[in-house]
């Protein structure tokens, strides 16, 4: 996205209630997606709250850096 002559990227999921962040790399953008999905499960868990996922995803693993969920950047 460019906005004021600054070039930025978007990532958000139709599947992860609450996931957008940007970044001004694709790299960055998908670090911080990352980062934010682990985020908002790990606080789902500790709150008892149902994982903000809208989908059964392939793969997650607690406590782990393994998460295969689609996300748009």
């Amino acid at each position: 996205m460019e906005e004021e002559g600054e070039i930025y990227y978007l990532a958000t999921s139709d599947d992860i209630q609450g996931l957008v962040v940007q970044a001004d790399t694709i790299f960055k953008a998908i670090e911080y997606a990352e980062d934010a999905v682990k985020n908002l499960i790990e606080v789902a868990i500790e709150d008892g709250d149902p994982l903000p996922i809208k989908t059964k995803p392939k793969t997650i693993t607690r406590m782990s850096s393994s998460i295969d969920i689609p996300v748009t950047v």
